[in-house]
């Protein structure tokens, strides 16, 4: 039980001691946050000016780079699947025809001499 009032009065102390803090911060921080708000509207207004042209530019430029990339990629993967069917099926089949052609024409070389 006294813990829970020792930590109850820590607490009510501290916020007699914060309560006033947070009022002068308040009264402080206000004025200097409303002149900083005046001061950031030109800035605001050239950047919806400039910016947003910009970034909208900016928005179409990574579209079409994703398109190009997406077909670029796209190609790619077909080219390698095609690579990759010639040296797993072409490649051995002509291996064998050419080994095949190679034995008959040395037999047809024998035959004839």
């Amino acid at each position: 039980m006294r813990a829970f009032v020792k930590f109850f009065l820590l607490g009510v102390a501290s916020l007699a001691l914060l309560i006033p803090l947070g009022l002068a911060l308040l009264a402080l921080g206000l004025p200097a946050m409303g002149a900083l708000m005046v001061l950031t509207i030109p800035v605001v207004a050239v950047l919806a000016i400039v910016g947003i042209p910009l970034f909208i530019t900016a928005v179409l430029a990574v579209v079409v780079l994703s398109v190009v990339f997406g077909v670029l990629g796209a190609v790619l993967a077909i080219g390698f699947a095609v690579v990759k069917l010639l040296l797993m099926v072409v490649l051995p089949i002509a291996l064998v025809g050419w080994v095949v052609s190679a034995l008959l024409a040395s037999r047809a070389r024998a035959r004839t001499i």
